[in-house]
């Protein structure tokens, strides 16, 4: 089975490796019983809500199956995030994070939506959730764990969690009843700035921007989301945020080539969009963050007399890959919660008409993801425009006015568009055998190991990483290192390998010399003429 993870002792199996049940001896309260006892609940918990569709076998067949393979994905992730837990400098014990509870739910839930996709389960995302009554917010944090470690996880669940991933991000993160409000009201009641949460190399040519404005007394209508110009420590919101900022500047820049609208207006548009996450957070309470990008794009075509139809917008947005694609899509522009302005309770404590609320959201508030009891006013995108978003976002808005008259906010700076991720993916969890996009303006890093660079490498240098795979041993060859790396060789990540070389009272040169006449010795071999008894 393609989800099923594959170690070295060949089949899988259903329960803790023996290294894993040796950690967990090590640490202060031996968690293994607790770990059992949870996964084995909510796997059967997720069980019987299948079960209870009568006449429907095949589902059931489908949900035993799905809980076989999650339960042996929990403790190979589970068991991979622990040895990483422990390299990280002063931790010594990890017993913390194997006996919280939300962590370990959550772990749980996300190995449920990677098996979920190797079946035909109807079981749409955030149904998993609701059954065990976890938020969004949440569960991202441990998706944001399992996507960054080097996993051998099915393409098809990767795809599925950055799916999952996006949706936490535009919309199921900001419903009242959200544990993000509770974060943000201890950031001062607003969302850090994209400048806060970026680095300059992950910002759109820093040097066209206005990074550092001049210091003048501003209100809080006119100074921009940027005035804050030292980067924050990071943290959970923090990240959440830049992940945010990268999505919807990913989505304004596409929305923006399809509308031909210039960049010196996108730009505008952006700083515009930033305010109100910043200065105006409460608008996004149950609402979708496509909407609060459509309309600044509106706004701010019609103040600077580039004035583009607000339906002529949302059909652009229909036709994007991401909406075209998502089911939820009609509901963007027809179901956007309208009730709000003057009556609406800050959920931040931070109103841009100055006001201090004290409402807050809480767990036991109903949210239009977790049906409750609640009645709120709905209608349609360009009707939230004109009640809601403008009574907030005017008056900042028209002092990019051509005929303003005042001084123009300066612009927030744009994220960074990355062609490819730079992470490294290892390929299998047998071999250590890794696989990263190349980049073209930074020389790639020196390595021990084999490397191999598609339409640069020789064809030897693949041979060679084959031949590794098939017997187990790194070939001997002359490496690509220069004389005064000697130490870092040393002490690299061949580690005892390399201490034996040191205690054959060869020196440097004269190893490295051998391994060039051992190298051209095989060159030989392998071009030498094969005779007819070698045939088979």
């Amino acid at each position: 089975m393609a989800t099923k993870p594959q170690g070295n002792l060949g089949k899988p199996r259903f329960g803790p490796s023996d290294s894993l049940i040796a950690v967990f001896k090590q640490c202060s309260r031996d968690p293994t019983e607790a770990i059992k006892t949870r996964l084995s609940r909510m796997l059967h918990t997720f069980l019987q809500h299948h079960r209870s569709d009568a006449g429907h076998e095949k589902t059931k067949e489908l949900a035993a199956k799905c809980c076989c393979e999650a339960g042996i994905w929990y403790y190979r992730i589970l068991e991979i995030l622990v040895n990483q837990e422990r390299k990280r400098p002063g931790v010594r014990d990890i017993s913390g994070n194997l006996e919280n509870d939300l962590i370990q739910c959550c772990l749980v839930v996300c190995c449920l939506e990677i098996t979920k996709t190797s079946t035909p389960l109807p079981c749409d995302f955030p149904l998993v959730l609701h059954i065990f009554k976890l938020a969004p917010y949440h569960f991202w944090k441990v998706i944001e764990l399992v996507l960054r470690a080097e996993l051998d996880l099915p393409h098809n669940g990767v795809r599925h969690l950055r799916e999952v991933e996006e949706k936490i991000l535009e919309s199921l993160a900001w419903t009242r009843d959200s544990p993000l409000w509770q974060e943000i009201r201890a950031n001062g009641g607003v969302l850090p700035t994209c400048q806060q949460v970026m680095s300059p190399e992950q910002l759109e040519d820093p040097k066209k921007t206005d990074l550092h404005p001049p210091t003048v007394d501003l209100t809080d209508q006119q100074r921009s989301p940027s005035d804050v110009n030292r980067p924050q420590r990071s943290s959970s919101l923090h990240l959440f945020v830049r992940k945010v900022y990268s999505l919807m500047a990913k989505r304004l820049r596409e929305l923006c080539t399809t509308l031909v609208i210039s960049e010196a207006l996108r730009l505008k548009i952006w700083t515009c969009f930033e305010y109100s996450l910043v200065h105006c957070t409460d608008l996004m309470m149950e609402r979708h963050l496509d909407q609060l990008l459509m309309c600044p794009i509106y706004i701010m075509a019609k103040i600077t007399m580039a004035e583009i139809p607000f339906k002529h917008i949302m059909k652009c947005y229909k036709s994007q890959p991401h909406a075209s694609k998502s089911t939820f899509c009609p509901q963007v522009c027809k179901n956007v919660r309208l009730s709000g302005g003057e009556t609406e309770n800050s959920p931040t404590g931070n109103n841009s008409d100055g006001g201090h609320r004290d409402s807050i959201p809480t767990p036991n508030t109903p949210s239009s993801h977790y049906p409750g009891a609640c009645q709120e006013e709905r209608g349609n995108l360009i009707y939230f425009y004109n009640q809601v978003y403008t009574t907030k976002m005017q008056q900042f808005a028209q002092q990019f006015a051509l005929n303003s008259g005042g001084d123009t906010p300066p612009l927030s700076p744009y994220p960074r568009q990355w062609n490819s991720s730079p992470r490294r993916r290892r390929l299998s969890s047998s071999y250590p055998i890794f696989i990263s996009p190349l980049n073209p303006v930074t020389p790639p890093s020196r390595t021990t190991g084999l490397s191999y660079i598609f339409n640069s490498s020789p064809s030897e240098r693949l041979h060679e990483i084959n031949s590794m795979i098939k017997t187990g041993r790194s070939p001997t060859r002359c490496r690509e290192i220069s004389l005064d790396e000697e130490e870092e060789e040393e002490e690299g990540e061949d580690g005892p390998s390399a201490k034996r070389l040191c205690l054959d009272g060869q020196s440097f040169f004269q190893r490295r010399l051998r391994n060039v006449v051992d190298d051209r010795t095989h060159r030989r071999n392998q071009h030498s003429p094969v005779t007819k008894s070698n045939l088979h």
